[in-house]
């Protein structure tokens, strides 16, 4: 029986890990806050995650991921009326039942973007959007920028979860993938994530900045990413600190420092705040 929220979303996570284990040839990592989750070693805990964010390699085509959301479907998961990107999942935790969510995303890097939108349809269902015409609902993939480097170099390892495995980005290919988005409102928990990715020496400040030499859109969100630590200092500290205060010294300080490869010396604590 499922106790708690926390087991709600191992289950969400065992049950996705279930359904792609039957699609060996479908290259696929869970990426977003199931990283920081597993691989944190250090003595800040995190605060958890709800959902799972499943990155395909080639769902950039059209109706790549069609048997993958059918198989989905028929072991329990509901396409979403609201994101057509998004499968939902009743999990009876403590005797309620709550609503799980999943992410299906494709990689768009910047030579992509011309010919590849947001969104990329995959199956289309039998639903009417509206009564005023016959456009049918189509359950999509949508892109997260910066994303296909996470195969290309590898950037993902073999993980299990409760006896099943499954495939999850490194904490190298975490950071890539939040440069961005921690600079936006409502994604406080992204600076957290990489903090904490820092903070277990899980980035290689040389290896990263190779692969911005090598790639001019990572290149240019590395740049932009250490300009926020800097102009906006007080902005990623205040988000770190949101879930887990105590901390000595600037979080932001002590990210730039090791991306710049400077040593830093950096008290921590594992005092937990509320998470989201």
């Amino acid at each position: 029986m499922l106790s708690s929220v926390e087991d709600g979303a191992r289950a969400l996570l065992k049950d996705v890990a279930t359904v792609l284990s039957q699609f060996p040839k479908i290259e696929h990592t869970i990426i977003g806050g199931w990283c920081p989750v597993i691989r944190n070693k250090s003595s800040i805990p995190h605060p958890g995650t709800l959902d799972v964010d499943i990155l395909f390699r080639d769902s950039n085509s059209p109706g790549f991921l069609s048997n993958v959301i059918e198989q989905l479907v028929q072991s329990g998961f509901d396409p979403s009326a609201k994101h057509p990107f998004q499968l939902l999942k009743k999990q009876i935790v403590n005797g309620k039942a709550l609503i799980y969510n999943i992410d299906l995303l494709h990689p768009r890097m910047l030579e992509d973007i011309d010919s590849v939108g947001l969104f990329v349809d995959h199956l289309e269902l039998d639903i009417p959007l509206n009564n005023a015409e016959r456009r049918l609902k189509e359950i999509c993939s949508v892109a997260l920028p910066n994303s296909e480097v996470l195969f290309q170099k590898n950037m993902h390892t073999v993980e299990s979860i409760d006896g099943a495995s499954f495939s999850l980005v490194t904490f190298e290919g975490m950071f890539v993938t939040k440069m961005d988005s921690c600079q936006k409102q409502k994604r406080e928990r992204d600076s957290f994530d990489i903090y904490l990715a820092f903070v277990n020496d899980g980035v290689n400040a040389q290896s990263i900045n190779q692969l911005a030499s090598e790639d001019n859109r990572i290149g240019e969100s590395l740049k932009a990413f250490k300009l926020h630590l800097e102009n906006k200092a007080d902005e990623f500290n205040k988000n770190v600190i949101h879930f887990c205060d105590g901390i000595e010294g600037s979080p932001a300080q002590y990210v730039l420092e090791k991306l710049n490869g400077y040593p830093s010396f950096h008290r921590t604590c594992a005092k937990r705040r509320a998470g989201r």
